[in-house]
């Protein structure tokens, strides 16, 4: 999958961005004070909608190297997580393009701002007295402080092989920019100082309330892998920054949560690591690769087979592999769970969502359970 999220730091949100330069300058100082960092402005160049989905387009076709995107669709689609005939590519073109109302570009270091995006000023935000463009532009331009602090560039290519790592240094990067923005909403209607660890953030459902047509009707994970680096990432950093101290917030760029498990349980951060699996040699086909699902992944599958969530908690470790055969996809993969009831849970969820296919096979040994799709 896209690595979405880390390299672009792409907004999510209704609403647009102010076009002038000074003010942008202005934010991005106000943002830094308020991070505890400091700032060096950024180019910040005017463009079109047209022409930022024309540039964010570019960047897709850049990041979604072949490999990686055709093992994770070819794994969506043995959950049945994205049509048989869906594209990975086409369906995060349309989500993105239809999305994006500003984004920094770690690569050239520089803010692409829209200067009339469509839509109108939120109510909510103009009952309180603010300002929405400068609002987003402040989580934009956090995004320019974690790359000139941190270097996103380098800490995305330490996850790029691992799509639940990935997603979780996403809700990171995200989570850190989300409740800067935050912090620097309160301090405009005169709330600074406000923990913003008591107010927690927004999950993957809430985050997409209210938001485009072509995020209504795309399949549900998508929908939650969008919104969940937002929502749950800021519930993440939130926890981990306890009130105004942002130290922990820093650290943490330079020990990257391990998995989404420990961005849905903040307390597992640092303490209850990713277990490895030992991957079966069997070879159904032509190999696509491996990679891992996770917790998000799982709860995903578990929501869209009318489970809950607990199926999907207790996960301990995973890794699938995918391939190409003469009549299709399979895939072998390959779980461990932190307890035989996690375990049993998983297996009942597995057993349930794979039925439809008699040849697909189910095993479970103590907290291991390796799912094949044949």
């Amino acid at each position: 999958m896209l690595r979405r999220g880390l390299v672009l730091g792409v907004l999510l949100l209704s609403g647009g961005v102010s076009a002038q330069k000074d003010r942008i300058r202005e934010l991005g100082m106000q943002a830094a004070q308020l991070r505890n960092l400091s700032y060096k402005p950024v180019k910040a160049q005017a463009v079109s909608q047209k022409e930022c989905v024309a540039y964010l387009m570019k960047l897709l076709d850049e990041e979604m190297q072949p490999a990686q995107t055709n093992r994770r669709e070819g794994f969506l689609k043995l959950l049945g997580l994205m049509p048989e005939q869906g594209s990975l590519k086409k369906i995060y073109a349309e989500l993105y393009g239809d999305q994006v109302r500003g984004l920094y570009d770690p690569k050239q270091k520089r803010y692409l701002v829209v200067t009339s995006a469509k839509g109108q000023e939120d109510p909510m935000a103009a009952a309180l007295g603010l300002n929405l463009d400068d609002i987003l532009t402040v989580h934009e331009l956090g995004h320019a402080i974690q790359d000139q602090h941190f270097g996103l560039g380098a800490l995305t290519k330490q996850v790029a092989e691992n799509f639940d790592q990935e997603l979780a240094a996403s809700s990171l990067f995200e989570g850190d920019a989300s409740v800067l923005m935050l912090a620097f909403a309160l301090k405009a209607t005169g709330l600074e100082g406000v923990d913003t660890s008591a107010l927690g953030g927004l999950d993957s459902e809430q985050m997409m309330m209210g938001q485009s047509a072509a995020v209504a009707r795309a399949p549900r994970f998508f929908r939650d892998v969008l919104g969940f680096p937002y929502g749950q990432g800021m519930k993440f950093v939130s926890s981990i920054k306890r009130g105004q101290n942002w130290a922990a917030v820093d650290r943490a760029f330079g020990q990257l949560p391990e998995s989404t498990e420990q961005i849905i349980h903040p307390e597992k951060y640092l303490r209850d690591h990713p277990k490895p699996v030992r991957m079966e040699a069997a070879r159904p086909g032509t190999s696509l690769g491996q990679d891992t699902a996770g917790e998000f992944t799982i709860r995903c599958w578990a929501r869209e087979n009318g489970f809950g969530d607990e199926a999907a908690a207790g996960w301990g470790g995973d890794r699938y592999e995918v391939f190409r055969t003469s009549s299709g996809l399979a895939g072998i993969w390959v779980t461990t769970w932190d307890s035989d009831k996690d375990a049993v849970e998983f297996e009942k969820l597995a057993r349930q969502a794979t039925a439809k296919k008699p040849s697909n096979q189910v095993e479970r040994s103590g907290r291991g359970v390796t799912v094949r799709f044949l």
